[in-house]
C-alpha cells in the first residue's frame, strides 16, 4: 500500500505559486492599484470638484463590464520578490487565463483596507518568510494582547478603573498601563489602540473631564496612544474593558483574511492550468502515481488536477472553494488569558472540528485499518511518502502518530521523507529529532525504516527547459 502525504513543497515543486510571499505580493499589487485614475480615464471628462470626481468614480465603477480594466497575471506579480520562480510558474503554465475585473479589484481593495491582520502581516512582511513563520505572527500578536488585556485588568484591580491613554515612555500616572512603542504600534494596527497629535483643553466636557483634540499640528500637540473606544464599556462612570468584543472581532477579521486567500488560490492558482500533460511521477524507488492514499496538508488537489483524479484524498486542513473550509491559525493557546476567556477560535484544532475537514488520519483512517494489521500475513508493507511537509512542531500529532505505527509487533511501515536540497534536509531531520527524539529517530533510520530522497525533478521529468522570458514582458 502506497500513501502519500502533501504540504505546500509539493505545490511549490509543480511551480504553483502558494508560497506566503506568492499571496502577499499579489494583495499588496491589488492594494495599490489606482482605480481612481482609470475611473477618471474612463469617464474622460475633467472634474474639478472633489465630490463630483468621486460620484463619477462610483458611476464609472458600476458602468464598467466584466473584461475593462483587469489585472492580468504580470500585473498581478508586478512587484514579487520570487521572480525565478514565476519564470518558471510562465514556463509550466498558460497565465493568460489569469484576469481579476475592475469590479473585483475595487471588492478585494475594500478589504484589504478594512483587515486588521492583513494591515499586520502587511507591516512584518519582511518577517515573514512561510507558513509557519505566519502562524508564529499570530501567536505573537494574540500573546501582545493578552499582555495588553492583564495590564488592564491590573490597574483596574488596583485603582478601580483605567486611564485610556497609554504611556509608551517615562513613567506614567498611576491608572495608565505602560506599553512599549513597538507593543502600540502593534496594537495600533489591530485597532486596538488609536493614535496621533493631541492637544489638551482646559475646558470641561458634560462629564465633567478634560477635552482633548486630535490631529493637531505636530509643533503644538503631542503624541499619544488611545485605547480605541469601541472596545471601553462605561457603565455609571465605571471603565471596563470589553475583551470579549475585541477577541471576536479578531476572530471575525482572521476568518476574513481566510477568505481573501481563498480569493486567491481560486482565481489565480487554481487557474494556472498546464501547457502539457504532465508525465508520471517517478522517484528511485518505486512510481509514485500508484499511491493508494493521499492525506493533504494543503487546501489544493494538485496531486488530482496532474496525475490521477480517481486517487482517495482526504484534507487534513480543510480546501479551497465556494464552500471552502480552511483552516488558518495556531497550534495551541499557549496564554492562560487566552485559554481564560476560551480563545479557541483561533487554534487549528478548533477550527478543524468547527469546519468538518477531514480531520481522521492514519490510524483512524478506513486505509491503514483495512491493510494494518490486518494484511499482515501477506507481508505487505505501508509506504508512507512525505512530499513537501515542513515537518514542523505545529502539525506534532500526526509526525508522531505516523512514527508510532512500528510500535508493536506488525513493523510493516516505511517512511520515505522527500527533500528540496541540503539545506531542507538538515532542517526536516532536526524537526524529527526535536518532536521524535534522537533513540526513535535513528533507531528508525538503522532499521531502514525512514529514508530521506531528494525530491522528483518535475522539469525533468517534464523535458523543461529554462527559458529566458522577454526583458520587457512585465
Amino acid at each position: 500500500m502506497n500513501i502519500l502525504i502533501v504540504g505546500n513543497g509539493f505545490d511549490l515543486s509543480h511551480y504553483l505559486p502558494t508560497k506566503y510571499d506568492h499571496f502577499m505580493d499579489v494583495m499588496q499589487s491589488i492594494e495599490e492599484k489606482d482605480l481612481l485614475k482609470h475611473a477618471i480615464d474612463f469617464v474622460k471628462n475633467p472634474i474639478d470638484n472633489p465630490f463630483s470626481l468621486l460620484k463619477k468614480y462610483f458611476e464609472a465603477k458600476q458602468a464598467l463590464d466584466e473584461t475593462s480594466y483587469q489585472m492580468n497575471f504580470n500585473q498581478l506579480f508586478l512587484n514579487t520578490r520570487d521572480k525565478g520562480f514565476l519564470n518558471k510558474t510562465k514556463e509550466f503554465y498558460n497565465t493568460n487565463e489569469i484576469k481579476i475585473n475592475f469590479l473585483k479589484i475595487i471588492e478585494i481593495q475594500e478589504k484589504l483596507k478594512n483587515n486588521c491582520w492583513y494591515q499586520y502581516f502587511s507591516a512584518h512582511v519582511k518577517d515573514i518568510k512561510t507558513w509557519i513563520d505566519f502562524e508564529s505572527k499570530i501567536n505573537e500578536a494574540l500573546k501582545v494582547v493578552a499582555n495588553f488585556v492583564v495590564k488592564l485588568e491590573s490597574k483596574s484591580e488596583e485603582y478601580g478603573c483605567f486611564d485610556t491613554k497609554i504611556c509608551f515612555f517615562g513613567k506614567g500616572d498611576n491608572e495608565q498601563i505602560f506599553l512599549t512603542r513597538a507593543y502600540c504600534n502593534l496594537l495600533q494596527k489591530l485597532e486596538i489602540l488609536v493614535s496621533g497629535y493631541y492637544l489638551d483643553h482646559t475646558d470641561y466636557d458634560e462629564n465633567g473631564e478634560y477635552t482633548v483634540s486630535v490631529d493637531v499640528d505636530p509643533e503644538v500637540g503631542s503624541f499619544r496612544f488611545y485605547i480605541n473606544q469601541k472596545y471601553i464599556l462605561n457603565y455609571s462612570g465605571s471603565i471596563n474593558f470589553n475583551h470579549g468584543a475585541l477577541f471576536n472581532l479578531l476572530q471575525l477579521k482572521l476568518d476574513e483574511f481566510i477568505e481573501l486567500f481563498n480569493f486567491y488560490l481560486e482565481e489565480v492558482v487554481k487557474k494556472l492550468s498546464p501547457k502539457n500533460k504532465f508525465e508520471p511521477l517517478k522517484s528511485d524507488q518505486y512510481d509514485l502515481n500508484k499511491i493508494d492514499q493521499i492525506y493533504s496538508f494543503n487546501y489544493t488537489q494538485t496531486y488530482l488536477d496532474f496525475y490521477n483524479q480517481t486517487t482517495k484524498i482526504d484534507f487534513l486542513h480543510g480546501k479551497s472553494g465556494e464552500k471552502q473550509n480552511m483552516v488558518l491559525g495556531i497550534s495551541e493557546l499557549e496564554d492562560d488569558v487566552l485559554k481564560k476567556i476560551k480563545a479557541y477560535g483561533f487554534t487549528k484544532y478548533h477550527q478543524k472540528l468547527m469546519k468538518d475537514t477531514d480531520y481522521h488520519f492514519l490510524k483512524s483512517g478506513k486505509y491503514i485499518n483495512l491493510f494494518y494489521p490486518r494484511g499482515i500475513a501477506n507481508q505487505s508493507s505501508i509506504k508512507i511518502n512525505i512530499w513537501g511537509h515542513s515537518l514542523d512542531i505545529s502539525d506534532q500529532e500526526y509526525i508522531k502518530e505516523i512514527f508510532s505505527l512500528n510500535d508493536d509487533s506488525y513493523q510493516l511501515v516505511r517512511v520515505i521523507v522527500f527533500y528540496f536540497d541540503q539545506t531542507s534536509k538538515f532542517t526536516l531531520l532536526a524537526n524529527l529529532l526535536h518532536i521524535l527524539g534522537k533513540a526513535k529517530v535513528e533507531h528508525w533510520m538503522k532499521q531502514g525504516w525512514l529514508k530521506f530522497e531528494k525530491n522528483p525533478n518535475v522539469a525533468q521529468l517534464n523535458q523543461i527547459q529554462p527559458v529566458e522570458l522577454a526583458k520587457n514582458e512585465s
